[in-house]
């Protein structure tokens, strides 16, 4: 296995990846160029700068840091193989060097490094340089807009719909922030963008967006990792670049339904590394203590006591939702469901489809209008392979819980440290029960169904 060492450049002269290996300490070391010759960003960034300037935001050099961080931690994290680079199939051991304007970032190197360890489950080590070179548009600071006092994240998930459309109905002007690494995502994006366009013209949600276009980069020995456990790192950082660009927004949301951002680990075996934690508690504190401390900002999951099932019920448009929720998307296989089936659809059978299908269930009975690979709840529990695998791991789950009920005040605890305060534990305890019990709901109901039919 290698080390790596990614070398974040701003040198114009530099045009492609200069890479060195040092085999007496298994090292890798990469220089990446972040500017073109005319001194563009490279990577997609420059398209997204162009965009928010459009709508009169001009990000500052702190909030330029931020992307940077954000774009070489998800690079590393996509571009270096697990398998291939590590001692156990999983933990990585990544440098990155960061030419910062903000020397403030140095007093945060361990907090982030704290996070992206529990993130990723890698071993990080963030080494904080001085930018000389000056990037932000410092002329234009007096015209940004004062429009937003929010940011939301806004994937295309279903999620993140709800939470937009709450928004609008509370007449809260958004900045709705996304990322996308292929086609096919900002697509659904972009659909939803134009329902939202259609139905509240007179609130304003504009886009911050950065397709990452990462096609150049490929780092020696490295191969590529597709997990994406970076993806919400990047996310936040996306949403630091153009909130630093506006007069007044300081709050980022990031919507989560309770369930998926505890995740708590459904069987024993699957713990630390193996669930993910975008939206974990203890995650966000770490991120508040960072954005807090350089741009007073402050990041929140609005719905972390309630269940996907409750934010749907909820929706303060649910005839909206009802009609353009089919235009989002939730699963983790699309991918593999679109070349199986021909089509962009859900597989029905990931953890995230499974908790959609339930929460259209309990929020809506028979109402879904989203297509699935996998329709069938009897096929999902009869398939002994990868197909079934994540409803026998909920079956498993709901069956634990139900013979010892008190179980969810301990297993909360699982993915990560939390606040001790004892009103919050428990609420987060039951959104943990209701939310299996929703699964539960949809799975039995289902079976009925089908049986009769």
């Amino acid at each position: 296995m290698y080390r790596y060492h990614l070398i974040a450049s701003f040198d114009k002269d530099l045009h492609s990846l200069v890479c060195d290996t040092y085999p007496n300490t298994s090292t890798i070391s990469v220089r990446l160029p972040f500017l073109a010759s005319n001194s563009s960003f490279r990577y997609g960034l420059q398209t997204t700068m162009n965009e928010l300037s459009k709508q009169s935001i001009y990000p500052s050099e702190s909030g330029i840091d931020a992307i940077i961080l954000g774009l070489m931690v998800y690079i590393a994290d996509m571009k270096i193989s697990r398998d291939k680079q590590s001692q156990n199939s999983w933990t990585r051991e990544i440098t990155l060097t960061i030419p910062v304007f903000d020397g403030l970032w140095k007093e945060y190197k361990v907090t982030l490094e704290r996070m992206l360890k529990f993130l990723t489950g890698d071993i990080w080590e963030i080494q904080f340089t001085k930018r000389e070179v000056f990037l932000a548009d410092k002329e234009k600071f007096g015209q940004r807009t004062d429009k937003y006092r929010i940011a939301s994240l806004f994937s295309g998930g279903m999620d993140s719909l709800i939470a937009a459309i709450n928004y609008m109905e509370q007449k809260q002007p958004t900045l709705l922030v996304s990322h996308a690494g292929e086609g096919r995502v900002r697509h659904w994006q972009m659909n939803l963008l134009a329902a939202l366009d259609s139905e509240y013209s007179n609130v304003s949600h504009e886009n911050a967006y950065l397709w990452t276009n990462l096609a150049d980069i490929e780092l020696p020995e490295a191969e590529k990792d597709m997990n994406q456990r970076s993806r919400s790192f990047l996310f936040i950082t996306i949403a630091i670049l153009a909130m630093s660009g506006t007069k007044g927004c300081t709050q980022l949301l990031m919507p989560e339904n309770g369930l998926i951002a505890l995740n708590v680990p459904l069987e024993y075996m699957r713990i630390g590394s193996h669930s993910t934690r975008t939206t974990h508690p203890f995650y966000l504190k770490l991120w508040n203590e960072v954005v807090g401390g350089i741009f007073k900002f402050s990041i929140s999951n609005p719905y972390w006591n309630k269940t996907k099932g409750e934010m749907a019920a909820e929706c303060l448009n649910k005839d909206f939702f009802k009609k353009v929720v089919n235009l989002s998307y939730s699963c983790s296989s699309v991918n593999s469901a679109n070349i199986r089936s021909g089509q962009s659809q859900h597989c029905g059978h990931c953890l995230p489809c499974i908790i959609r299908r339930a929460a259209m269930h309990g929020a809506f009975g028979d109402f879904d209008p989203s297509s699935y690979l996998y329709p069938k709840v009897k096929e999902l529990i009869d398939d002994r392979g990868a197909i079934g695998e994540q409803i026998r791991s909920f079956q498993y789950a709901i069956k634990r819980l139900r013979e010892n009920p008190c179980a969810n005040k301990i297993l909360i605890h699982k993915p990560g440290p939390l606040e001790n305060d004892e009103t919050y534990l428990t609420e987060l305890a039951d959104v943990y029960t209701r939310g299996l019990m929703e699964v539960e709901q949809w799975i039995q109901d289902s079976l009925e169904m089908e049986n009769v039919n």
